[in-house]
């Protein structure tokens, strides 16, 4: 049956953790594609009572790099917010989850990628004395941090949560390989996916991959990928304008 859906007949391997994954696959099938589910990294969020001490009285900036982090703090966090504190997200997906969990979201990026995105916002720049705190996971860039001391601020953290490799049996790695495109979000994503799949790689480095940042699609290549796109930023929504504008600009693979 003829379809005029951009990505039909298509199989999209989706890589993120399973919270984060459910617009995107619903968009893809929309466009007429087949959506694998693979999440390759596990989020385990860490109980409350393993949080360092929070002293949120004291505190200007709390910073949410992901819905993951989003999601474990509020969870885990019980009590009502200072009036005081103004709440930041990296991103649309970040924002989106705060906004759910019924948290305020003062500051977010204009353009959805990540910590550059939100280093660039007005209310980020004049940062002398004041005292950030920003939800993440076990470690983690440390861009965010870096530059916000730079521009004056106290950077503490608190990790919410930790991230494992995903476990996945034969029949779901012989399923993922027979993807026609793959998204991968991140680059310990991306780590994960290969050691994963490593008995494929070869296989594996010749599919088209959609990153949402230069510094992962760098990393992409390190690793042997030869195909690499980058989208417009880190939305649903660029990603699967990616995912349709490979083949208009490469044909249908």
């Amino acid at each position: 049956m003829v379809t005029d859906k951009p990505l039909a007949g298509q199989r999209i391997l989706v890589t993120r953790p399973q919270a984060q994954s459910e617009h995107l696959i619903d968009l893809i099938q929309q466009a007429g594609g087949e959506a694998i589910n693979f999440p390759v990294i596990s989020i385990l969020p860490l109980a409350a009572e393993n949080w360092c001490s929070l002293n949120l009285e004291q505190i200007d900036w709390l910073i949410f790099v992901s819905r993951n982090a989003v999601d474990a703090f509020s969870s885990g966090w019980k009590q009502d917010l200072p009036t005081q504190l103004k709440l930041a997200a990296v991103g649309d997906g970040t924002a989106s989850a705060m906004r759910e969990a019924g948290l305020p979201v003062d500051c977010q990026p204009e353009i959805s990628n990540g910590s550059e995105g939100l280093l660039k916002m007005p209310a980020m720049q004049a940062m002398d004395g004041k005292q950030v705190l920003i939800v993440r996971g076990v470690g983690g860039r440390e861009l965010l941090a870096d530059t916000l001391t730079d521009r004056g601020a106290t950077i503490a953290y608190v990790e919410v949560y930790r991230r494992t490799l995903a476990e996945h049996g034969r029949q779901a790695c012989l399923k993922a390989m027979h993807a026609d495109k793959l998204i991968c979000t991140s680059v310990a994503g991306l780590d994960n996916l290969c050691r994963i799949l490593a008995e494929y790689r070869a296989e594996l480095f010749c599919k088209p991959l959609v990153v949402v940042s230069e510094r992962i699609r760098d990393h992409a290549r390190t690793l042997g990928f030869r195909w690499v796109e980058v989208s417009a930023d880190a939305s649903d929504t660029a990603v699967l304008n990616t995912l349709i504008e490979m083949d208009k600009q490469h044909g249908k693979q």
